[in-house]
């Protein structure tokens, strides 16, 4: 088997896999019998039950009594910080692996926002790294703070200014802020936290999300690296550039659910 079949036969199998994670997710917390599960893939029992026993030897789930599968409970860290996350209930598998990869990598905290078309707000919907201790003192000198973070007007930072940039059509004349974002597609502005600062690049997909194509908009989301102000300079671009990569490789490795019956709730 040559390299490009292999992956291409890696990917298959990984995606079948989460096909049943997704299932298992769609059907919600408690007991769920195979048939249930087995009905929201394409898939027959058999092959189900193999992909639910992957999951259960990786310790995802477990099986309470025969016959049944249930998702281990994921308990959020204690030191988390609270309210920092505006409350989702969509399932990305992939988005959480894309913010732990650049926390990992740069050590800062990293944010994922999305946008209301609704209310014009910017919402965080997942996060990585929000237990570091340096980050909860500095909100405890700044009520509000995280809740500005979680939830604020698109062109209050970066990570609303780079969306807004975006979602503009090409024949919409932008102010020059604007412009320049959607150029360099990456924006650096104060945060809501005093003496910190948000870097931001756009996505054009949620990495675990479904993908039909023609019917997104230009962005969907904005992944950005929250950091202390002393980090601006080369850091700030070398961030950028990370970014970038790191959106590229999720999107190109994420799997992509488009059956009707593995379509996830959109979010916000």
């Amino acid at each position: 088997m040559d390299t490009g079949t292999r992956r291409s036969h890696q990917r298959k199998e990984r995606d079948r896999t989460n096909a049943v994670l997704h299932a298992l997710l769609q059907l919600g917390p408690g007991p769920h019998k195979s048939a249930a599960i087995t009905a929201r893939t394409t898939m027959d029992e058999e092959e189900v039950r193999r992909r639910l026993l992957q999951l259960f030897k990786a310790k995802v789930c477990y099986r309470p009594r025969f016959g049944y599968w249930e998702l281990r409970p994921t308990a959020a860290a204690p030191t988390d910080t609270p309210g920092l996350v505006h409350p989702s209930t969509t399932p990305l598998l992939d988005a959480p692996l894309l913010l732990e990869g650049l926390h990992n990598r740069t050590q800062q905290i990293v944010l994922l926002h999305t946008y209301s078309p609704v209310t014009g707000e910017r919402l965080c919907i997942a996060a990585a790294g929000a237990h570091d201790e340096h980050l909860r003192r500095e909100l405890g000198f700044t009520p509000g703070a995280v809740h500005r973070l979680s939830r604020a007007p698109l062109d209050s930072d970066a990570p609303g200014l780079v969306m807004l940039a975006n979602l503009a059509s090409h024949d919409t004349p932008l102010r020059e802020d604007l412009r320049q974002i959607r150029s360099t597609q990456v924006a650096l502005t104060e945060s809501p936290l005093p003496g910190w600062i948000l870097v931001s690049v756009p996505l054009r997909r949620l990495p675990g999300a479904p993908a039909t194509p023609g019917a997104e908009p230009r962005v969907v989301a904005a992944v950005s690296i929250l950091a202390p102000a002393h980090a601006q300079g080369d850091p700030v671009a070398a961030y950028g550039r990370l970014m970038h990569n790191a959106e590229r490789a999720a999107i190109e490795t994420s799997i992509v659910i488009d059956h009707p019956r593995f379509a996830v709730a959109q979010v916000a």
